[in-house]
């Protein structure tokens, strides 16, 4: 009776410690489970960097050559004759009357920085013949002689400067007057017995040499 008893008490105490052990687990299973949550360190962010700027490469200069080389005889140029008929012109002859240069009072209309000829001690005199060649034109037209007004100063020495020609029919003797007169020698202009410059109109009958 006693082991029975023993025995008895035994599957009773099994029967509790196992009942326990369910009990337990069960009520491990309705435990929520735990979250543990962490405050958060805000960080600021910054943005990242502009990107560098792109830099473009220059491109090596190349060295332009140019080929002047060419093939062909190239372009040709034909050329056509024009003739021009030019009618020869007709001159006429110009009525001159015998005048031989005259020096006048009335002559030194224009006094500008030498003394005029009514205001020297006497007259220059001309000193060197005049010539001059009539231009081929001139001759074929038959002119013989041109009827020329000068303005002239004459300095100290009786050399003539030319500083106007007043009148002149035949402007193709210009530059022929010009050289005579820098070969033309007066008499030094005298006023006081002082040697003085003179200025006036020179009335010039040019015939050809």
């Amino acid at each position: 009776m006693i082991s029975l008893r023993v025995m008895l008490f035994s599957l009773v105490i099994v029967a509790l410690l196992m009942t326990i052990l369910i009990i337990n687990s069960r009520s491990n299973l309705f435990v929520p489970e735990q979250v543990m949550v962490r405050p958060l360190d805000t960080v600021a962010v910054l943005p990242p960097p502009p990107p560098p700027p792109s830099v473009s490469q220059p491109m090596p200069e190349q060295p332009l050559s140019i080929d002047l080389r060419f093939q062909g005889e190239g372009p040709r140029l034909t050329l056509s004759k024009v003739k021009i008929n030019l009618a020869k012109p007709k001159l006429d002859k110009p009525t001159v009357s015998d005048f031989s240069p005259e020096f006048t009072p009335q002559s030194s209309a224009i006094d500008l920085s030498g003394f005029s000829l009514n205001e020297l001690d006497q007259q220059p005199r001309l000193m060197t013949p005049l010539g001059i060649e009539f231009t081929p034109k001139m001759k074929g037209a038959g002119i013989k002689q041109v009827k020329v007004k000068l303005h002239v100063v004459i300095d100290q020495n009786g050399q003539v400067h030319l500083k106007k020609i007043i009148k002149n029919p035949y402007p193709e003797l210009t530059s022929a007057i010009k050289k005579l007169t820098k070969r033309a020698r007066f008499s030094a202009p005298e006023r006081q017995g002082k040697p003085v410059r003179a200025e006036f109109i020179w009335p010039l009958v040019l015939k050809e040499s």
